[in-house]
């Protein structure tokens, strides 16, 4: 008696396996070849993401450790090499670009700060010394209202590659909210470099991140700045 076959006839209209996986296969490469390669890398992105959330999202990563410094300490980053020198109370600095009302007085921070990038950068703004040096016990965010050039209170400055300038920040405070002998906390903060797609062209700094807080003592000097400010060591 002749056993029975163990292949059986696929019942009138089916597809076989192997013709079902090559018309698979020429859809996904009809589909892939309309869109563009930047958009399958979101979208597996976001597949993984997805994914990911549904077992309990990604691991939390620890943020390294924010440094402690004090005055004469250098920090420096992809942009900047940053040297808090230190930090005067003065009645006036309109010389420096900054204008006090009546109650206030000006907090000047005299650093030194080096381009360490291959580009001029400006000491002003969001990818500047600005951006990297703020005072969060001073305001909303701590920005700093000018910078000059210590030497020719040239306003604004920009600093060219490897050519270190002493600068002077400066914020406006009430006249009572510091007084000489305190301690003013400044943020030294990390920008990332960034190259601009679609709307924005270029390279750009932004996402600071705080990665120190340096102390200095701050000295009033009155009126009388001038030796302050522009001599003393």
């Amino acid at each position: 008696m002749t056993e029975p076959s163990s292949a059986t006839t696929p019942p009138e209209g089916a597809i076989e396996p192997d013709a079902a996986g090559r018309r698979r296969s020429r859809w996904v490469h009809a589909v892939t070849d309309r869109v563009p390669t930047s958009w399958i890398a979101g979208i597996l992105t976001a597949a993984f993401l997805g994914a990911t959330a549904a077992f309990g999202g990604l691991s939390a990563v620890a943020a390294p450790p924010v440094a402690e410094l004090r005055a004469g300490d250098t920090h420096e980053n992809d942009q900047f090499a940053l040297t808090i020198e230190r930090a005067v109370l003065i009645d006036d600095l309109t010389e420096a670009g900054i204008t006090v009302e009546p109650g206030e007085r000006v907090l000047a921070v005299i650093l030194t700060a080096e381009n360490v990038w291959t580009q001029a950068l400006p000491s002003m703004g969001t990818s500047g010394v600005q951006a990297a040096v703020r005072a969060p016990a001073l305001g909303e965010d701590g920005a700093a209202a000018s910078a000059a050039r210590l030497d020719d209170a040239v306003g604004s400055p920009w600093l060219q590659p490897r050519v270190p300038a002493e600068i002077v920040l400066t914020w406006a405070v009430a006249d009572d909210a510091l007084v000489g002998g305190d301690e003013i906390t400044l943020d030294l903060r990390d920008l990332t470099l960034r190259e601009g797609a679609l709307v924005i062209d270029g390279e750009y700094w932004d996402s600071p991140t705080t990665v120190a807080h340096l102390t200095v003592e701050v000295r009033d000097v009155g009126s009388g700045a001038t030796d302050e400010t522009e001599g003393e060591r």
